[in-house]
C-alpha cells in the first residue's frame, strides 16, 4: 500500500522538486542553439598554460579534460583500467538539458546524437497499469555513448591506461604522482576522478569513506527489438516507476550499443531498488561467476546462475508483468551497491577532488553525471577568471561543496523514502 511508504495516501508518487524531470516544453529550443555548422569549437589561448594531471577517465575526468583543455591548459588522463577493458558502466543516464546544451554548443556531439527523449511518466499499480501520468519529458541517455563522444576530444597520446595513482606529493614546484608501475609524472594541478572508492582520497582524508545505505540496485538493459509485441506499449517513450513497500523499480529507452536513436534500436534500461542486508546475504550476492568475492558492485556478465534464477524469483513475487519480463529476459544483469558519501574539503593546495570521488549521490536525484561535468566545469572556469590559483580552487571549493551536501542530504532522504526506511 502506498501509505505504508509514503507519508501520504493515493498514488504513489515521485517527488520531482529539484529533480531532472521537465515539462514537455523546456525542449532543445528553449536553448537556442545555433546550427552545428555555424559554430566554432572553443578553445582559449592563455599565457601560462597550467600542466594537469587528471586521475580517473570516466565521466567525470573526461569532462574534467575537455573542460581544462577548453581553457588553454595541458591535461592528461590517467585511467587504472587497460586498454580494451573499458565497461558499460551504469548503461542508463538520465541527461540534463544543460549538459546536453554544453556537449553541442561546444560541437562535441548534437543532442540529438546523445539523448532520447521519452514523453510521459507513468506511476504503475501491480498489474502494471498506469495509475498516474505526468507530462513531462525526460532525456536519457548511456554511458558508453556519452563516453565515446567525451573520450573522442582526447587525444590518444593525452588518455593513458593501465595507469594507477598509489601517492602523491606537493613541493613548490606542484604535484608529483606515483603510479602503481613505479613511474611518476609531474604537474601543477591534480584532478581526482577516481569515483566512489579513490584511493588519492583516502590519502588526504582516511576517515571519510562511502557508508552503505542498506540497498542496491539491480541493473540491466534488453534490446528494445527484443520486446513482446504485447509489452511494447508499455515501454517505448515513457519513463516507468513502480513501488513495492520495500523496493522501486523504473525503465526507461536509451541509445542503443551503438548510439542508435531510432525506435526499435534502442535499449530499455531498468534499475531495480531493493533492499540487502550487510554481510553474508550481500557477500553472497556479490561473488561473481568466477569466484571471486567483489566489495562494491557486480559487473555485467558476472552474476552467478543461482543469484540470478533469484532474482527472477523475487520479481515474480513483487513486480508487474512486464518488469518480470525485463528482469528475467536481461542477459547481462549487474549490481551496484547505494552508498552515501560527502567530504567537508575539495581541494589539498593544488590537488581538487571532483564528482562521485567527493560526494556520492543516491540516484534518486539522476544528478551523478551532471554533478562531475558541473564540478570539472565550473572549475576550468574559477581558474580561467582568477588570476591566482589559489584563489580559484578556493572559491571554486566553497560554491561545489554547499551543493555537494544538499545533493546528498536530498538523494539520501528519498532514497530511504523510496525503499521504505525511515
Amino acid at each position: 500500500m502506498a501509505d505504508q511508504i509514503y507519508d501520504y495516501t493515493g498514488p504513489a508518487r515521485v517527488c520531482h522538486d529539484g529533480h531532472v524531470y521537465y515539462n514537455e516544453h523546456v525542449m532543445r529550443e528553449a536553448y537556442e542553439l545555433p546550427p552545428l555548422e555555424d559554430r566554432d569549437r572553443t578553445k582559449a589561448s592563455i599565457d601560462e598554460p597550467l600542466d594537469v594531471i587528471i586521475s580517473g577517465g570516466s565521466m567525470g575526468g573526461l569532462f574534467a579534460a575537455t573542460a581544462m583543455r577548453q581553457a588553454g591548459h595541458d591535461a592528461t588522463v590517467y585511467e587504472r583500467t587497460e586498454a580494451g577493458k573499458m565497461k558499460d558502466r551504469g548503461a542508463g543516464i538520465i541527461a540534463h538539458p544543460e549538459m546536453l546544451a554544453y556537449l553541442e554548443s561546444q560541437n562535441i556531439a548534437d543532442w540529438d546524437e546523445l539523448a532520447t527523449v521519452t514523453n510521459r511518466t507513468q506511476h504503475l499499480n501491480r498489474e502494471g497499469e498506469p495509475i498516474d501520468t505526468e507530462g513531462r519529458a525526460t532525456y536519457t541517455t548511456s554511458w558508453d555513448t556519452v563516453y565515446r563522444n567525451l573520450r573522442a576530444e582526447v587525444p590518444d597520446d593525452r588518455y593513458r591506461m593501465g595507469k594507477q595513482i598509489v601517492d602523491v606529493d606537493q613541493d613548490d614546484d606542484g604535484v608529483t604522482v606515483t603510479f602503481q608501475d613505479g613511474t611518476t609524472e609531474t604537474g601543477d594541478l591534480l584532478i581526482v576522478a577516481e569515483g566512489y572508492r579513490s584511493h588519492t582520497r583516502e590519502q588526504f582524508l582516511p576517515d571519510r569513506s562511502p557508508e552503505y545505505a542498506g540497498y542496491v540496485a539491480y541493473r540491466g538493459v534488453v534490446p528494445e527489438d527484443e520486446v513482446p509485441a504485447e509489452y511494447e506499449t508499455r515501454f517505448g517513450d515513457i519513463y516507468n516507476l513502480y513501488h513495492a513497500p520495500q523496493s522501486q523499480f523504473l525503465t526507461y529507452p536509451v541509445p542503443g550499443p551503438n548510439g542508435e536513436m531510432e525506435r526499435g534500436e534502442r535499449r530499455i534500461n531498468w534499475v531495480w531498488y531493493y533492499p540487502f542486508e550487510e554481510g553474508e546475504a550481500l557477500d553472497n550476492l556479490l561473488l561473481d561467476d568466477q569466484g571471486r568475492q567483489r566489495s562494491h558492485s557486480l559487473p555485467p556478465g558476472l552474476m552467478r546462475e543461482e543469484v540470478h534464477d533469484e532474482q527472477i524469483e523475487i520479481a515474480s513475487d513483487v513486480l508487474p508483468e512486464q518488469l518480470q519480463w525485463l528482469v528475467s529476459a536481461t542477459t547481462e544483469p549487474f549490481v551496484q551497491c547505494i552508498y552515501d558519501l560527502a567530504i567537508p574539503e575539495l581541494v589539498f593546495d593544488n590537488v581538487c577532488v571532483i564528482g562521485d570521488a567527493a560526494f556520492f549521490i543516491r540516484p534518486h536525484m539522476a544528478a551523478g553525471t551532471a554533478h562531475a561535468a558541473a564540478d570539472a566545469l565550473e572549475l576550468a572556469e574559477s581558474i580561467s577568471n582568477t588570476d591566482d590559483l589559489e584563489t580559484a580552487l578556493a572559491e571554486w571549493e566553497t560554491d561545489q561543496v554547499e551543493m555537494g551536501y544538499r545533493l546528498v542530504e536530498e538523494a539520501s532522504r528519498r532514497g530511504d523514502r523510496y525503499t521504505g526506511q525511515f
